[in-house]
Order: structure tokens, then sequence, then C-alpha cells
């Protein structure tokens, strides 16, 4: 469902509007209406609107103002303006904006109706790019994500299930059952011919491997859906005819199946589990070896513990860089950030798909191994040492403390410090603010910037209120800086000096 909010300064077509069409039956919720421009910008920086019809025409902000300061919190809103037939500069200004759906009032239902239905449909098409461009992403990440998988696994087998539930959407796991073919007598030299050969089989069966190959000690353990035993059977007798020269036994096999993927993956890790040394072998061939090493789960386990535990941030980072240090190969600095920043605290709730995707895409285009520092530094050091450790108010800390070092900003907007800042959902980071301030994000964000307004004011008796109005991030737009300024004290930016100028000659 598409999120959908109306705005207009008269109550009886806020009505109209809300119950001229069945907005549920074209995809949309109807999650707010407004009266003025400002009332819907609040709205619009803590509820994130897909879709907002308004009037061009409004009091306090009007909609070209409301559409300019939108764009900058959220660019991805879909704007409808409704208006009279006498504004056509409004409309060709509100075209800068990339705004394509302009209605004459009276609102004709039909009209508005084709709007939704297109507006929808593009979302449509841009979510399914979306997905396209997160499962290419992921994609080429299998292997790091595997064996980062498999690593964990093997250290924290006694609570498989959360680390299997974390894996599972970026690995495309499937929830129902799955098979494992264990395949005995693969002599290591052989491994790229073998690997080639499965793939053939599995293809000419239509099927594909839901996994890379775990090799071990001369047994391979081929993870895929074989829905049927005629099937099995059929992989089965075209493996048992691989033969490969100087080979010096003969193949055999053995089925897995399990009715969950999760038990399966538990049976196969209890297998390889004794063994030093894995390899992940991809379809193409490539081998890629599993030790202990430093980007095996326990020492990254004892890595991000010495990080939460340092008593500072500063010895937290120093920590960080002793390990990152730059003559590390990038590859091997990658591993580990992602290692480190799939190894939270198991108790907790999962990464979300696009977080970790934004994630990611941030570490594997850092080109050295400071800017992969620099970016745990961020994700990783300040997350946990924000709060004394306290993990479940870190977001909230780390958001604020950005907030004040930030306040002149005009993009500053929740959501924005969700997806680029603290990798989290927008709306489990709304949800978690609102829990631990008692007031929501925008209110949070005026009471800052009012309060270093006024401490401006006290301090310098600044009577230039556009100078004031940029230092507090509203550059672009004192008017509506007034605006909030009054409704937050009372009066007016110009009357407030005047009362501080008054209240100091009083004083001396």
């Amino acid at each position: 469902m598409l999120r959908l909010m109306i705005v207009d300064d008269e109550q009886i077509i806020r009505e109209a509007l809300s119950q001229m069409v069945d907005y549920e039956s074209l995809g949309y919720e109807l999650i707010a209406t407004a009266k003025n421009g400002m009332e819907a910008y609040d709205i619009i920086c803590d509820e994130y609107p897909d879709v907002v019809i308004t009037d061009i025409r409004m009091p306090i902000l009007n909609g070209l103002d409301l559409i300019e300061r939108s764009m900058k919190t959220d660019s991805k809103i879909s704007f409808i303006l409704l208006s009279g037939y006498n504004d056509f500069e409004y409309a060709k200004q509100a075209m800068k904006y990339g705004v394509r759906f302009y209605l004459l009032k009276p609102t004709d239902k039909n009209e508005l109706i084709d709007s939704l239905v297109s507006i929808r449909k593009e979302r449509l098409q841009e979510e399914s790019r979306r997905i396209s461009q997160q499962q290419d992403l992921l994609k080429t990440l299998h292997i790091p994500l595997e064996q980062s998988f498999i690593m964990e696994l093997l250290e924290h087998q006694d609570n498989f299930s959360g680390v299997f539930c974390k894996y599972q959407e970026l690995l495309s796991l499937p929830e129902n059952c799955l098979n494992a073919c264990i395949c005995s007598f693969v002599e290591e030299p052989y491994l790229k011919n073998f690997t080639s050969d499965i793939v053939k089989i599995l293809g000419s069966e239509g099927l594909h491997m839901d996994f890379s190959i775990l090799y071990v000690k001369n047994t391979a353990v081929l993870i895929f859906p074989a829905s049927t035993l005629a099937i099995q059977e059929r992989v089965k007798n075209s493996i048992l005819k691989l033969h490969y020269p100087n080979q010096s036994v003969t193949f055999e096999t053995e089925f897995i199946h399990m009715e969950t993927s999760e038990k399966l993956f538990h049976f196969v890790i209890q297998k390889i589990s004794r063994f030093e040394r894995i390899l992940l072998l991809s379809e193409k061939g490539e081998s890629y070896e599993i030790r202990n090493h430093i980007t095996a789960p326990w020492m990254i386990s004892r890595l991000e513990d010495s990080i939460t535990s340092a008593p500072d941030i500063v010895q937290a980072t120093e920590l960080l860089n002793s390990v990152f240090i730059d003559s590390m190969p990038p590859a091997t600095a990658r591993s580990l950030a992602l290692g480190l920043f799939l190894q939270a605290d198991l108790n907790q709730e999962k990464p979300p798909i696009d977080a970790a995707c934004d994630f990611f895409r941030r570490l594997y285009s850092c080109d050295n191994v400071s800017e992969i520092r620099n970016l745990l530094s961020v994700v990783l050091v300040q997350k946990e040492h924000e709060t004394g450790g306290h993990k479940s108010s870190s977001n909230i800390a780390l958001l604020k403390t950005y907030i004040r070092e930030h306040l002149d900003s005009e993009n500053l907007s929740l959501k924005w410090l969700a997806e680029n800042y603290l990798f989290v959902s927008v709306g489990y980071l709304s949800k978690q603010f609102v829990k631990e301030e008692g007031m929501r994000f925008s209110d949070y964000l005026n009471k800052e910037r009012m309060e270093e307004a006024i401490r401006l004011m006290t301090y310098y008796h600044n009577d230039n209120i556009k100078q004031i109005a940029r230092q507090v991030g509203f550059g672009s737009n004192p008017q509506y800086f007034s605006q909030v300024f009054k409704r937050y004290t009372g009066l007016p930016p110009t009357d407030y000096i005047e009362k501080l100028k008054n209240t100091k000659h009083k004083g001396e």
C-alpha cells in the first residue's frame, strides 16, 4: 500500500477529497490530512507519505514551498497539485521540481483516479527495478556472505537459529525443504572439473545450486532442491558416471532431506564442523578457503567484544585502527568489515535487508583500507560508545549527536539519517525515537533549531533574521523559519530580539 496525505486549507475540500475515491482499492492508505503547509511538512518529516495531494495556494508555507522543502527531505514523494485556472505560473514552477500531476479545481474524480493509478504503476516499476538491483548486488557478494554465514554458524552453534535467520534473506535461502547430496571420494585435484560437471548435470534437470559447493577432505556437499525421488536418482546416476584421469576410486553419493532449510544446514554444519579447512566452490569453479584466521567468526567476535568493552570512543577507534592497517589487503579488510557488521547481538532485530544492502554498497565501493576504517568508525565504533555501550539507545544517541553537529544543514531528515548514517529502517528508527524521547523526530529537530536560534539571539543580539535562519538549517526559507519560531516561542523573531534588548536595558 502506498501512503497518501491530503493538504488543503479548507476543511470541506479535505473531507470531500478524503471521501471522493476508494483509495484502498487503488492500493493507497490515507494516513493523514493537513490544513496548511507547515502542518503537512511536519507530518512528512515523521510519516514519509509516498503521495501528497495538495492545494497550490495555502497559508503558512504554500504548495510550492512545501514541495521544495519536502524534496530535500525525501525526493521520492510524488505530488498531485490542485489549483485554479489562474495559477499557470505556479504550474510551471512546480514542473521544475518534477511535478507532473496538475489538476484544476473543482477536482474531477476520474482525473484524480488516473493520476493515482499512474503514480502507483510508476512506483511498482521503480520497486521492481530496486529489488532487481538489490538482488544483483547480493549476487555479487554471494561468496563473502556465504563465507561469513558458514564461519558464524560454526562459531555460534548454540544459537544456530539466530544466525540462520540473520542470513536467510541476504542469501535468498528458501524456507521450505532443500536437499543435500553428499559426494564422497572427490579428490581435490579434480574439483574444478567436478564443479563444472555438477552444474551441467543439475542444469539438464532444470535445477540450480542454492549454495556454493562445500568441500572438506575428499567430500563435497551439494545443496539444491530435488523435489522428487526420480530426480534424485537421475542426478545420482549421472554423478556416479563421472570419472577423471588417475582418479583412484569411484564416487559415492547420499541424499539428505530435511523439511526446512534451517534443519538441513544444521545437519551440514555438524558434518563439516570438525574440519579445520573448508572450501567453498562457486559454480565457475573458483575456490574460497575458510580457516581460523582474522576473518573467522571467533576472531571477529573477540574484536567486536574488545571494541564494545573499550572505555571510550578514542580507545575503540585506536583498536580499530590497529587492526585495519593500511598494509592490509583491501579484500581482507572488506571480509573483516562485513563480519563485524553482521556480528551484531543475535538477540537484537536482524538488520533490515535495505539497510544491509546500503552498507554492502558503501563497503564495496571503498577503494582502500582507510575508507573502510572510516566507514566502520561510524557504523560500529560510535554506535557502540555513544551511550556507554548500551546498544538499545546507541542509534538515538548517535542521531542526536549528528543533529547537534549539523544543525545548519537544510537536508536533515530521519529518512536520510536512517538510510545513510545509521543503516537501519526509517520505520524502526522513528518508533525507537518516539519511544526513547517521547516526541516525534520533527518536533525534536525543530526544538533543537529553535533553542539554537534563541541562543544566537541572546548571545549576539543579532537582528539579521536571514543569517540566524541559515545557521539553524532554514537557509533558503527565512519566512518558514519565522513561522516555526513564532509557533515555538509565541513571538516573531524580530519581536523576540526586541524583547531581549529591552530586558537587557532594564537590567543595566
